[in-house]
């Protein structure tokens, strides 16, 4: 038997096709985040298995999703993945004999409209199809790995990952992965954050994504999607900089206000 859990949040322009490609599998778990849309009004459709968790942590919520499925094998996917009908049929195969207690599964990237395969989406590797009976848990707040007993395999056919739709997309999936990221960084103690360590950052992320890992060379897509995982990195780093700020910044507006009023709107 097998389950599938599925993270969403606000994803009702992509949960749809999401569920219709494993509607095959025995059981859809939905591991909600809190969304707004009407993504878990789709999401009925396919299932009553609903979970609302509304924290930050990726672990906690595959966690706590896990722990509800009835399959002798869960598979994760995300909203923005579908599971292809090659992968279906191996998976298939999979679960009815296995030497494996874990798969990992590669996925093929379609950002900004393109296929790409440069840099990091050349070899892109997922665990996501887990023996319940050799599952540990998943560690991580964020960039979340399982941990399992047994050996490791890895599947033939892939997942496709259909990332970065637009700007908007992006700008927003970043702005909450900026949270978390600047979170974590605060909560073991970075360093304070200064003008020079901006510029170094900008300078080292630029090369690391344009050149290290060829975005600059991978045609408009690959320079476009460059620059603005240069981009998240600095909302990442400028979050941590607001949170390190004493006062902070919304005491400050606070403050200036009441003086504002206590002053007559007399601003020097």
């Amino acid at each position: 038997m097998l389950s599938i859990v599925v993270l969403t949040k606000n994803e009702e322009e992509r949960i749809k096709a999401c569920l219709e490609s494993v509607k095959w599998a025995d059981e859809i778990i939905v591991a909600d985040n809190g969304s707004s849309d009407k993504t878990l009004e789709i999401c009925r459709k396919y299932t009553d298995k609903i979970i609302i968790n509304k924290s930050p942590d990726f672990d906690l919520r595959r966690n706590e999703a896990i722990e509800k499925t009835s399959g002798d094998w869960v598979l994760y996917i995300d909203a923005d993945e579908r599971v292809l009908e090659s992968l279906k049929k191996e998976i298939q195969e999979i679960i009815g004999s296995s030497e494996f207690s874990a798969l990992a599964i590669s996925r093929i990237n379609v950002i900004f409209g393109k296929k790409v395969a440069y840099g990091p989406y050349k070899n892109d590797w997922v665990i996501r199809l887990l023996k319940k009976s050799e599952f540990k848990n998943w560690v991580g707040k964020v960039h979340e790995y399982p941990t399992f007993n047994g050996k490791l395999g890895y599947t033939k056919s892939s997942l496709l990952h259909l990332t970065h739709r637009d700007l908007d997309h992006f700008i927003l999936k970043s702005l909450e992965w900026s949270k978390i990221d600047a979170k974590l960084r605060q909560d073991v103690h970075h360093p304070k954050m200064s003008g020079w360590r901006f510029l170094r950052i900008f300078i080292t992320e630029t090369w690391n994504q344009g050149v290290i890992r060829g975005g600059f060379f991978a045609g408009s897509v690959g320079i476009i999607d460059s620059l603005l995982q240069v981009f998240s990195m600095l909302m990442s780093y400028i979050r941590l900089w607001e949170m390190q700020q004493k006062p902070q910044l919304k005491e400050v507006y606070e403050n200036l206000d009441q003086k504002l009023i206590k002053d007559g709107f007399n601003f020097k």
